[in-house]
């Protein structure tokens, strides 16, 4: 370890390069920066807010050096494209909100109108049952009656009727009215099936009244034709007339008198057909009364439903394309004046009016529903604009910022979570940046601890000095980069050689200038002069020192002159570490601590009265030591120190070994005993011994 460079820590690089950059420029040479340099520059400084991200991929972190190293630059980080692929956060706003919306609408719209077309659909179902039902609750002999009326019988019915306008009526018709006035046959027919209801009665009026007309152009006296008018009108106004009327001429009105808190279809213009069937002989029967002419074409269809005891089917008058709905009730057989019957009543209602209402319907509802599907739409359209809006801008703020501009400013758009994220981001990006500025500031010191440590190394003896039976080595370990202690050899003469070992209140770049001042200053003293006085070598250095020193740093040292000729040792102590001396004679350990305070704390007066000078005779084997207070005090994880009396004690048992062994040793016992501490001071020794023979 002797002949070997002292020991030195490893430098931290102050240049990475990235793959297919160019190489920088050599040490020393001027020019501009790197190719790596500028290109990342180009990507720093043209990233603006609102601006596509930078091109380059990767994070990448470039340290480039300027000129000859006098500054050093980091680079930010150079982040990749960031594509997106797919929809956006509004567009996929837009379709969530939308199709709720849509499918929402859809489903009102089927409910509301399923809802609806059901309820028309039951009314119509209530409204036929009831009319079957009200035709049932007639007797079946009125049905009967109209079903089968003789002729003849009708013919008396009739006259009866006339003669009550007018006694004198020709009795020769009675019982043959119809034979002898043909045309009001068919009138009568005509009336029978062609309306019902309240249509029915007016027709029925009108043909009395034609009879009334008809007879008073038989009569000749105007009294006869005054009296016959007033009997018309009389009759008009009579129930029974009334009566016997409908049981002539409306089978169907039977059912006016139920029909006062049922339903009344007979003038709603829904009934295309009521019919009373004798079905007792089967399905086909041939007598039947019916309220309209009956229907032809009509096409039901083959699925039926029975609601209520009643079978309902629905189908089409194909003539007419006319919707329709059939009710029909068979009533169980019943006992009448002509036998056992079975009678079956018949209701065939028209749904034009459902699906023209079903058309209003659809209206109805799908224009609030489209509506309210565009407001949605719109409303979507604003949420995600609310929504995507900050995120967009956010996004745009993270890509300027991760493109490397660290001075740009989160701006929060919103007071939600987003806006708390923006800013958040915000705070985050100012502390980006003090970081960048601090690994800015720490790779510019670290920079300048590379040159200070350099500087520092050089300031070192490259080669331990040689002197003619002197055994010497030497070991220098910093705890930083740069370290406060200090070591050197000074020929002063062909028979005079200096060893110092010094240690600067401080460390880190001011103390390792410190340093470098009173390397320079002892060194200066001890060649101007060639003096060979320890203690006035160290006078005159301090004065120099003292009035260029820091206040309140100092330096301590321990310097020696050894003359190879008589192998007398002249030490001199400013406030360091004593001596170690082992004697080989004695096999003892002796400190050599002449009195004298640290360099720089005076500038004179008081450090030339304090510092003191010995001599010690060195005899064959003797070995001297001289270190820093890194060695005695280093510290394990339990902060207990190395100690004086350990290390004196491994001075004596090692102090037969030749140097470099020695100093090997030594450390080795320091590091076992500092373990996996940090090591807590810089460690300096320094180590000779007189073998003799000069």
């Amino acid at each position: 370890m002797a002949d070997a460079q002292p020991h030195k820590p490893a430098l931290p690089s102050t240049r990475r390069i990235l793959k297919g950059a160019a190489p920088p420029p050599p040490p020393g040479q001027k020019g501009p920066p790197s190719t790596v340099a500028r290109h990342v520059e180009s990507a720093h400084t043209k990233t603006r807010k609102h601006e596509p991200p930078s091109p380059y991929q990767g994070a990448v972190e470039v340290v480039t050096t300027r000129g000859e190293g006098n500054s050093t630059k980091v680079r930010a980080r150079v982040r990749g494209d960031v594509a997106v692929h797919g929809m956006g956060l509004r567009q996929k706003i837009m379709i969530a909100m939308a199709s709720v919306t849509i499918v929402t609408a859809i489903l009102i719209f089927i409910v509301v109108y399923v809802k609806a077309t059901g309820q028309l659909s039951d009314e119509i179902d209530s409204k036929g049952i009831a009319q079957a039902r009200l035709m049932a609750s007639i007797d079946p002999e009125i049905w009967m009656a109209a079903m089968y009326q003789d002729p003849v019988v009708r013919d008396e019915r009739m006259t009866d009727l006339i003669h009550r306008f007018d006694p004198e009526w020709n009795a020769d018709v009675r019982g043959r009215f119809f034979q002898v006035h043909a045309d009001l046959r068919d009138v009568h027919e005509n009336l029978l099936r062609g309306s019902i209801g309240e249509a029915r009665r007016r027709a029925a009026e009108e043909f009395f009244k034609t009879l009334v007309e008809r007879r008073k152009t038989e009569l000749v006296e105007d009294d006869d034709k005054e009296r016959l008018e007033k009997n018309y009108y009389r009759l008009r106004e009579s129930e029974n007339f009334q009566r016997d009327v409908r049981a002539l001429f409306d089978p169907f009105g039977q059912i006016e008198p139920l029909r006062a808190g049922g339903v009344n279809l007979l003038d709603s213009g829904e009934i295309v057909q009521l019919s009373v069937l004798d079905v007792t002989r089967g399905v086909n029967p041939d007598a039947s009364v019916q309220a309209t002419p009956k229907v032809k074409n009509l096409s039901l269809a083959s699925d039926k439903r029975f609601v209520r005891g009643l079978e309902v089917s629905d189908g089409y008058v194909k003539e007419e394309n006319i919707p329709v709905r059939s009710f029909k009730l068979d009533s169980p057989e019943m006992e009448t004046s002509v036998g056992k019957v079975k009678l079956q009543y018949w209701v065939l209602l028209s749904l034009r009016h459902i699906e023209d209402a079903k058309g209003t319907l659809r209206t109805i509802i799908f224009l609030p529903i489209f509506l309210v599907v565009v407001v949605g739409l719109a409303i979507a359209w604003w949420i995600s604009e609310r929504i995507s809006e900050p995120v967009r801008l956010l996004m745009d703020d993270i890509n300027a910022v991760s493109g490397g501009d660290l001075d740009h400013e989160t701006i929060a758009h919103s007071t939600d979570e987003v806006g708390q994220l923006a800013m958040t981001f915000n705070r985050m990006t100012q502390a980006l940046k003090a970081a960048h500025n601090q690994e800015l500031e720490q790779k510019a010191v670290e920079h300048e601890l590379n040159i200070a440590s350099e500087i520092q190394a050089n300031l070192v003896p490259k080669k331990m000095l040689k002197i003619p039976g002197f055994e010497i080595s030497a070991y220098y370990r910093p705890s930083k980069e740069v370290g406060g202690d200090y070591y050197d050899f000074i020929e002063i003469d062909e028979d005079y050689y200096g060893f110092i070992v010094a240690d600067v209140s401080g460390k880190g770049v001011p103390g390792a200038l410190v340093m470098s001042m009173a390397r320079a200053f002892i060194r200066m003293e001890a060649d101007r002069a060639r003096n060979i006085s320890p203690s006035d070598t160290l006078k005159r250095a301090n004065k120099m020192l003292a009035v260029d020193i820091k206040k309140g740093m100092f330096v301590t040292a321990m310097y020696c002159i050894v003359n190879k000729r008589t192998a007398e040792l002249a030490v001199s102590s400013a406030g360091h570490n004593p001596l170690v001396l082992w004697r080989a004679a004695t096999n003892e350990v002796q400190l050599i601590n002449p009195k004298g305070i640290a360099l720089g704390f005076d500038k004179g007066p008081v450090f030339d009265r304090t510092v003191a000078e010995e001599r010690v005779q060195l005899q064959p084997g003797d070995r001297a030591v001289l270190c820093t207070d890194g060695v005695v005090e280093a510290m394990n994880k339990e902060r207990d120190e190395f100690g004086d009396k350990r290390f004196h004690a491994l001075v004596q048992q090692l102090a037969t070994r030749d140097s470099n062994q020695f100093l090997n040793l030594v450390i080795k016992a320091l590091d076992e005993h500092k373990g996996d501490a940090p090591q807590h001071d810089d460690i300096t020794l320094v180590t000779f011994r007189y073998v003799g023979g000069v």
